[in-house]
């Protein structure tokens, strides 16, 4: 079978909401574990990977996001392919993957994708949170029945913030967003995500809007959120039941929260602060410096037309002077002999 056609019928079933195992790549080896509330979770991985993805079959025992009940689920089989090279990632994502990102879900297909932690260099992303992020859409598609029922924003919120990614967060590059306006609104990520650079601050808005309707109501509050969506409500109609909000409300409503929250004060402890203060103390003192020589200029000026005298009084003994030099001045020939 070809790319092409592979790729299309990847997308046509993840549309149908179909659930088929993972398409062959090499020669990978498979491991079932049992999940929460029984759920049948199969790995599939290179031999070489077998210490990650032995590691990240023990996260998936247990992982389900906090506000879910895994027994109120439907009882799909979720699938984990561990790419074991840079051409397996591309195959099996379909090339919907950007060059930076580490994993892609299909929550249709039930089936997450992971970059080995071979091929990613040692960037500092820990393969248990990039799981838990992955897994998170899949739960999520689950406990709504179809995720494209949730704004983008609340999808990549939920998924990051239950994958406790919220404590990597620097909150001062939230509130440098806020400030020099480089957030784009909640509202304009409903359906898709902007392009690089912004991409990462919009992970980092839609955690913290996730966050500020959890601590509105506790897990508790985002389970019936859910709960209201899965028995057929709109993602606004199942907000206003839950918080009396329309989802306008909660834009407005968060975005005044996020200026008290994350306002200058937060700013000022980012090291581009520092910068910007070292930057503003050199300008201050240059003009000062400035100020200081046109002073010293002025006095200088001053003081030398205070010794000269006024201006008439220069023309005047020029005059006189030149005077002394006329031809019929004989006083000033004085004597030929």
């Amino acid at each position: 079978m070809s790319a092409r056609l592979r790729l299309l019928l990847v997308l046509l079933l993840g549309l149908a909401g179909a659930s088929l195992p993972p398409p062959a790549h090499g020669q990978l080896v498979t491991r079932e574990v049992t999940g929460p509330a029984a759920r049948p979770i199969v790995f599939h991985y290179a031999a070489r990977d077998s210490t990650v993805a032995t590691a990240l079959a023990e996260l998936a025992v247990t992982y389900v996001p906090r506000p879910l009940i895994a027994d109120g689920l439907p009882p799909d089989t979720l699938h984990v392919i561990v790419a074991p090279t840079e051409g397996a990632f591309v195959e099996l994502t379909g090339g919907r993957a950007p060059d930076w990102g580490l994993a892609v879900a299909f929550p249709k297909l039930r089936r997450v994708i992971v970059r080995s932690p071979r091929l990613t260099g040692g960037d500092g992303a820990d393969p248990a949170t990039i799981l838990r992020h992955e897994l998170g859409h899949l739960y999520l598609d689950l406990a709504v029945g179809g995720s494209e029922r949730v704004p983008r924003w609340f999808n990549e919120g939920f998924s990051a913030f239950y994958a406790d990614e919220w404590r990597w967060v620097d909150p001062a590059r939230l509130a440098w967003g806020r400030l020099i306006g480089s957030l784009v609104p909640l509202a304009e990520l409903d359906a898709t995500f902007p392009e690089l650079p912004a991409p990462r601050l919009s992970y980092i808005q839609s955690m913290a809007a996730v966050r500020s309707l959890r601590r509105r109501g506790g897990d508790d509050s985002v389970r019936l959120l859910l709960d209201r969506i899965r028995d057929g409500a709109t993602f606004d109609s199942a907000l206003r039941a839950t918080y009396g909000l329309t989802l306008g409300q909660f834009y407005a409503d968060w975005n005044s929260e996020l200026g008290r929250e994350f306002g200058w004060g937060v700013a000022l402890t980012d090291e581009r602060a520092l910068w910007i203060a070292a930057a503003l103390l050199v300008l201050g003192g240059y003009l000062v410096r400035r100020r200081a020589l046109r002073r010293e200029i002025a006095r200088r000026r001053h003081a030398e037309d205070v010794a000269l005298g006024p201006p008439d009084d220069h023309s005047l003994g020029v005059e006189r002077w030149e005077r002394y030099w006329e031809d019929d001045d004989e006083e000033w020939k004085g004597d030929p002999d």
